[in-house]
């Protein structure tokens, strides 16, 4: 239990212990406190119950003044510090709160106080106070009582006879209780010799709120068995005690056995003890019906399920008085049987359930019957054993097994299955152990109508080893073969318990029936007449495909029908045909049958029924092959059309282009299509789309051909001059799985490029010298070295040429060494060309990849020596390179202008 901080009521004020604090100047010593009635050590709570307190040493001055109280040896209960703030000078009384001395009961408390003196910090001696417990003479009228306690002869006596029920025991709250007191209240029996007999009426029972009143009644139950089970001509002794600090019970000190009392070593013993004769009635009332821990409440019965108690059953009682030594001794009984004891338990320990196993052999007697369920009390004082009320259980039948026959398939027993005798079999039952004889026999009927039975067992006594592996006996053959052909027989098993032998006694397992069969029919494949050895050409069954079935024993009495097996596992729906002695039967499987199928062999089989048989034939596996008047997809915009290598020229028109695959034989509504293209994208790494996947075919393809939109987003994925694939694949099934791929069609790709243009048209003039650079949307320009200002600015314009603003080299004047610029695009691009105005020197114009990996050169000689003096710049790319950065060389006054990029 935590520890429990007492608290003092209103007007002083509750602070907590204070937390270490450097060393001061040592405290002046006053002398200890004064405890009102406490003068000589001790201190008796009834004396100050209109109030404690406690005088402070006259020369204390008027400022707060602390009390402390605590236990001595320390421990439990801890009291919190008394803070007065009355601002009295001189000796002061300070109240005490009633609860912390009722607290105190039974320890010495240390009492001390601090304050000042003069100005300077005090300090008292410590007053040492036993509080002490109640005094026998004032709690009379506060100690418990037995309700039904009478005198007899001057003697306080407890007549068990004259009232019913548990006894009543009223305890007193003490006289100066609180919320949180702990009481305990035993009975002591048998004190005639040790160790004596005790109860437990209330232990560590807390007192609330409510009940916090001098002399609250506390009603207290001490049970009647415990009382009836005493011996004769006793007593009974109530030890009472409280338990004030709030701290927890101790367990009781270890004394001599003629002194104890249970009661808890730190309890305060109340006192006086009382005690009554006790005049003892054993008889136990409204004693349980035993109970069978498996059975359930079923209309108003109780009712077993043998399946629960396979492995034997418990029997108990709830609810029973039950105490240390009793002995409990248990019964089961039935009708015609006499009760059969099940055995004894001593109870080790008061309050513990009696329970017995009840074995398996137990519950079989009683199978299909009720069963009585019992127990006698008998008390270890003595007496005669008290019998129980009975408890009926209906014990309902296990579900037995039906009973077998090896070579039966299911519940047919055909005899053209097997040579010789067939065996009987009952697999191991429940309570088979129990068990004592058996009987077996079949019943059914002769060819001409008449009834047949034959005994396969009769009072065969159960072994252990079918016990342990079940009963096989053997069914004559002979016997079997005098059943009518198809009809049906009933195999039955019956068993008895209970060390009976005798069928009328015995219980019958579930009867099995059988049909019989005396021999199979020789069937043979089908056939297919479009078919040449199980091969069928798909072209063959584009109009559908005959199956004929035909077997010696054909005849109309027989139910046929054919099973073509489709790729899904189930069976192409036909109508089932009477057989015929004239021929085969024939069935038209349509053309559906054969496309789903084609590439694939079909198991076609067919199942004829008779009156008492179905069987099915051997499969002709039928290989279908694949069809080979396949078509080639086509793009619409391709040119030419339907041609090989065409050419797809994506400049000629505009959105998507269109796909068509032209219509086969064997395209029908439901199949699956998809149409793949594969080609090469810009990067040059190969890429793939689907123009349309697992797309369900519709009923108007089937004749007009299926046709797709190839997306345009797609397309201008690719790059030009590359071949771009097309092939169609088909699932006829209408799964996932593609059976039917079509050629492929190439086309060879032309594309539009991607172009960019700078004419720098938005850009500001921004002149550089060498070391500086200018960004652009499409390109940095970089002046590596040379002299003079370049950058971008304006000049008159050259139309188409040079307008506005452009790149300009050696701006204001030819320079010498040349300038030395590099261009790099923010992109790489195949081709470029740009216009060039106003060339009167050599110019240098070198194209590498972004890589630094040289590409080419353009020498501008100018128009001093006779070249153009405007003029373009058109370079493309060999290859697969491309053009990242352009370095120019130039001492040229000049200009660079309307460029465009192929990307």
């Amino acid at each position: 239990m935590a520890k429990k901080n007492l608290t003092p009521g209103t007007p002083s004020k509750l602070v907590k212990a204070p937390k270490p604090k450097p060393p001061k100047p040592k405290a002046v010593e006053v002398k200890a406190p004064d405890i009102y009635k406490g003068e000589g050590g001790t201190l008796y709570p009834l004396d100050v119950k209109d109030g404690a307190f406690l005088t402070t040493d006259s020369d204390m001055d008027n400022s707060d003044i602390t009390v402390q109280i605590q236990v001595k040896d320390g421990g439990e209960p801890q009291f919190e510090d008394i803070v007065d703030t009355s601002g009295t000078s001189g000796a002061r009384k300070i109240p005490i709160p009633l609860n912390y001395i009722t607290s105190g009961m039974g320890h010495t408390l240390l009492f001390s106080f601090k304050g000042t003196v003069a100005g300077q910090p005090a300090q008292s001696r410590v007053s040492e106070v036993e509080v002490r417990f109640y005094d026998e003479k004032d709690l009379e009228g506060f100690a418990p009582e037995f309700v039904h306690s009478e005198p007899v002869h001057n003697t306080p006596t407890l007549d068990m006879y004259k009232f019913s029920g548990n006894e009543t025991i009223q305890a007193y709250a003490h006289p100066l209780i609180k919320e949180g007191d702990q009481f305990f209240v035993n009975v002591a029996g048998d004190q005639d010799k040790t160790p004596f007999a005790f109860n437990n009426v209330a232990f560590s029972r807390v007192v609330t709120a409510a009940e916090a009143v001098p002399g609250h009644v506390f009603r207290l139950s001490l049970p009647r068995g415990w009382m009836g089970r005493r011996r004769p001509w006793g007593s009974l002794t109530i030890h009472w005690g409280w338990i004030c600090d709030g701290r927890a019970p101790l367990p009781p000190a270890d004394v001599d056995p003629i002194l104890e009392t249970r009661l808890p070593e730190n309890a305060l013993e109340g006192r006086p003890r009382p005690t009554s004769a006790l005049i003892v009635d054993p008889r136990l009332e409204n004693m349980p019906r035993p109970h069978l821990r498996q059975s359930v409440l079923y209309d108003d019965e109780w009712c077993l399920n043998p399946e629960l108690t396979k492995d034997g059953g418990d029997v108990d009682v709830s609810g029973l008085d039950i105490y240390e030594g009793d002995q409990i001794c248990f019964y089961v009984s039935g009708p015609d049987d006499g009760s059969k004891p099940l055995g004894c338990v001593t109870i080790e320990k008061d309050g513990d359930r009696a329970s017995i196993k009840l074995s398996p052999c137990d519950v079989a007697c009683f199978f299909n019957k009720p069963m009585m369920l019992t127990y006698t009390v008998q008390f270890p004082s003595g007496g005669e054993p008290q019998l129980s009320p009975e408890q009926m259980v209906n014990v309902l039948l296990p579900q037995f097994p039906h009973s077998q026959i090896e070579q039966a398939t299911g519940n047919t027993l055909d005899l053209s299955t097997f040579p010789a005798d067939a065996t009987a079999f009952v697999p191991v039952w429940d309570y088979a152990e129990c068990s004592k004889c058996c009987w077996m026999w079949i019943t059914g009927e002769h060819e001409d109508g008449s009834a047949y039975r034959f005994d396969i067992l009769m009072d065969a006594p159960v072994t252990d080893v079918w016990k342990a592996n079940g009963i096989n006996p053997p069914i004559l053959r002979a016997e079997l073969q005098k059943l009518a052909d198809c009809s049906e027989f009933d195999l039955h098993f019956a068993v008895s318990f209970c060390d009976k032998c005798d069928l009328a006694s015995a219980h019958e397992f579930p009867v099995q029936t059988f049909k019989i069969e005396q021999g199979p029919m020789v069937l043979i494949e089908p056939t297919v007449r479009e078919a040449v050895l199980g091969q069928l050409t798909a072209y063959n069954g584009r109009t559908g495909v005959h199956v004929e079935v035909n077997y010696v024993g054909n005849n109309p009495k027989h139910a046929i029908i054919v099973c073509w097996k489709r790729p899904n596992g189930s069976c192409w729906l036909v109508a089932s045909q009477p057989g015929s002695t004239t021929g085969a039967v024939i069935w038209l499987l349509p053309p559906e049958a054969v496309i789903e199928s084609m590439g694939t062999a079909v198991e076609i089989t067919y199942t004829v029924t008779t009156a008492c048989k179905v069987q099915t034939s051997p499969p002709l596996n039928l290989k279908i092959s694949l069809p080979v008047r396949l078509e080639t997809p086509n793009v619409l915009e391709a040119t030419p059309p339907k041609t090989q290598n065409a050419v797809l020229d994506l400049r000629t028109f505009t959105g998507n282009a269109n796909s068509i695959e032209e219509p086969m034989w064997f395209l029908r509504a439901g199949q699956k299509a998809w149409l793949r293209t594969d080609g090469t994208d810009k990067n040059g790494n190969p890429y793939s789309f689907n123009v349309y996947s697992a797309r369900a075919i519709t009923a108007a393809e089937e004749t007009v051909g299926v046709a797709g939109p190839v997306l345009r987003p797609e397309l201008d994925k690719l790059m030009d001059a590359t071949p771009l694939t097309l092939t169609f694949s088909l699932s006829t099934d209408g799964s996932s799985n593609v059976n039917v791929v079509c050629p492929p069609r190439v086309l060879n790709l032309v594309a539009p490029p991607e172009i960019r243009y700078e004419n720098f048209t938005t850009e500001p003039t921004r002149i550089i010298s060498a070391g500086q650079s200018i960004s652009t949307p499409t390109m940095r320009i970089n002046f590596l070295s040379g002299p003079g200002p370049a950058g971008i600015d304006s000049y008159s314009p050259t139309p188409g040429l040079l307008e506005g603003q452009a790149i300009v080299l050696c701006r204001g004047a030819d320079q010498n060494p040349k300038q030395h610029l590099r261009l790099d695009l923010a992109f790489e691009c195949k081709r470029v060309k740009f216009a060039y105005t106003w060339s009167h020197l050599h110019t240098v114009l070198t194209f590498y990849s972004a890589s630094g990996v040289y590409l080419g050169v353009v020498n501008l000689n100018g128009a001093n020596i006779g070249s153009p003096l405007h003029g373009w710049v058109d370079f493309s790319t060999p290859g697969s390179s491309k053009i990242g950065r352009i370095e120019i060389h130039s001492g040229d006054y000049m200009f660079f202008d309307f460029f465009t990029f192929w990307l």
